[in-house]
């Protein structure tokens, strides 16, 4: 590790310093979104209904369409 650079995110989980990692890579978001998708993903599997099935994937040309956000 170089002294007076970035920490790589593997440098800082090797040696326990994700919080220096987490300062130096800030990044922007919707914290309320991202708590409220992942509360669905883990509480509630049914509420992911709609999303990619084998069967469905089958069929697809890989082109996504944005639905009601």
């Amino acid at each position: 590790m170089s002294r007076g650079k970035y920490l790589s995110l593997e440098e800082a989980r090797k040696s326990g310093k994700l919080d220096r990692f987490a300062k130096e890579h800030p990044s922007k978001g919707d914290r309320k979104r991202f708590e409220r998708l992942l509360d669905l993903m883990i509480r509630n599997p049914e509420a992911t209904e709609g999303t990619s099935s084998p069967e469905h994937n089958e069929n697809s040309n890989e082109t996504q369409t944005r639905q009601g956000i």
